[in-house]
């Protein structure tokens, strides 16, 4: 008797070369903006909303629509001129790990159940604890992503700063902070009125100062600072905020310092970058991005504090179906140290690129985003038709046409028709944003196919751009 659920060994090599050839193809013509079709809509998308399948259909022909009719109708996040937002562009090492962790389906959140898989995990965690600068004490899990570690963070603050009686605890963040930490404030259940929202200063960072005035007029009306995040490249400009200071504050107060470097903090690995993120290791918790800094595809995200007690003090809770541990041996089960019991081996996805590859790759890829970020604005502020909002402190550069003469409407919409001319092309693919009520046009140089041709497209395209509107 055959079953459709455990295909034969020569079902299986079948599948895997016909899914190989569709992705090697895929792969050959990342860079070619004709594979790519962004213009239909989810309105197009919806009216080809398909019922339950009850019968089968040839993986080919699956494989074929997947990959022709619904994978290139899609931003092309792994096109090498894609500079819009923070990218990752998705390592094809860590893809093969995800096939490898999926079909092989052990489960890692209890260590007894996986010891050397999870011992992956551990070391993974260990070398990113090193690589920010914290103690040997220090820890944490992989998330799914950053919205989900900056949720991790608030509920850690809230729970070991204030207990259960935490409606008089007020967090702080500024304007400019990812959207996801407000949802995570809501979702931790922080009343909105007790979320203080923190001007940005003329470098589009934390006001330090306003900061401090904040927390004192708090503290007077009856109020427990709980909470500082600060940000280690924003999304917005890719600024860093003063992170040595805001510890300072924090610690003056003993509050929880939350540093989101979902972006910046792996340029940690690097010499410039340390000096950059200079403070990170003060704080009490980091959520970074593996899907960001380290290319990896999106899904893996990580949370790191300096004591990983704490983590299991918040989430540790016993159950009569979990395997009890020594408490002799410091054990890192991830079901007592996350909001997660069953999760995948989101570990492999990491470990085996730099085991593949080594740590210098990285290092090196890193590096040379940094360069082309400032080669990309030496270049644009040289060229005389633009002015710069704020210049890379790491890879972002954020610009826009300006004429004293023109209104704000006027101006808006020259630097928008300009993004829009840039992206039809196909050949870069930028993002724009509010700043000051200007719309600015942003650069993320961060895709490890991005080279020095890539940003010479765009420089070219821009020009275009902006010759046809002015």
């Amino acid at each position: 008797m055959t079953y459709k659920l455990e295909p034969s060994s020569e079902e299986v090599r079948q599948m895997l070369a016909l899914t190989t050839n569709k992705i090697v193809e895929f792969l050959e013509h990342i860079g070619d903006p004709s594979k790519f079709d962004t213009q239909q809509s989810s309105k197009d998308a919806y009216q080809h909303s398909e019922g339950l399948p009850e019968t089968e259909q040839s993986l080919k022909e699956i494989l074929d629509d997947l990959f022709e009719n619904k994978i290139s109708n899609a931003l092309p996040t792994t096109h090498p001129g894609f500079m819009a937002y923070i990218p990752g562009g998705g390592i094809f090492h860590a893809g093969l790990a995800e096939l490898i962790a999926k079909i092989s389906n052990r489960y890692i959140s209890i260590d007894a159940t996986a010891p050397f898989l999870s011992q992956i995990e551990i070391d993974v965690l260990k070398w990113f604890c090193e690589m920010v600068g914290f103690p040997e004490t220090s820890g944490g899990t992989l998330t799914s992503g950053g919205s989900i570690a900056n949720l991790t963070a608030v509920i850690c603050a809230r729970t070991l700063i204030m207990g259960d009686d935490f409606f008089k605890g007020r967090v702080y963040a500024s304007e400019f902070v990812h959207h996801s930490m407000w949802k995570a404030f809501h979702a931790a259940g922080i009343p909105a009125s007790n979320i203080r929202s923190i001007p940005i200063d003329l470098e589009f960072k934390l006001d330090v100062k306003k900061l401090e005035q904040t927390i004192k007029e708090d503290i007077k009306k009856g109020f427990t600072p709980l909470m500082v995040v600060a940000n280690a490249g924003s999304t917005n400009t890719g600024t860093i905020d003063a992170l040595d200071l805001i510890a300072d504050i924090t610690k003056k107060f003993n509050m929880w310092l939350h540093v989101d470097a979902a972006y910046g903090g792996f340029f940690s690995m690097l010499k410039e970058g340390k000096k950059r993120l200079k403070g990170i290791e003060l704080a009490d918790s980091i959520t970074l991005d593996p899907h960001k800094g380290l290319f990896l595809p999106y899904g893996t995200g990580a949370f790191i504090v300096r004591d990983r007690e704490k983590l299991k003090r918040v989430f540790s809770h016993d159950a009569d179906y979990i395997p009890s541990t020594s408490a002799q041996q410091d054990y890192w089960n991830f079901s007592e140290m996350s909001l997660e019991l069953t999760r995948p081996f989101r570990g492999l996805g990491v470990w085996l690129p730099f085991k593949m590859l080594g740590a210098n790759v990285f290092k090196e890829t890193l590096n040379e985003k940094l360069e082309l970020a400032n080669y990309f604005h030496e270049k644009i502020s040289q060229s005389g038709r633009w002015q710069i909002v704020a210049a890379p402190e790491l890879t972002i550069t954020v610009f826009k046409y300006s004429n004293e003469s023109l209104s704000l409407v006027e101006l808006n919409k020259i630097n928008q028709s300009v993004l829009e001319y840039v992206n039809d092309k196909g050949r870069a693919n930028l993002s724009g944003t509010i700043i000051n009520d200007y719309f600015v046009i942003r650069c993320c140089v961060l895709s490890f196919r991005t080279h020095q041709l890539h940003l010479d497209h765009l420089l070219g395209d821009l020009d275009e751009g902006l010759s046809r509107f002015v």
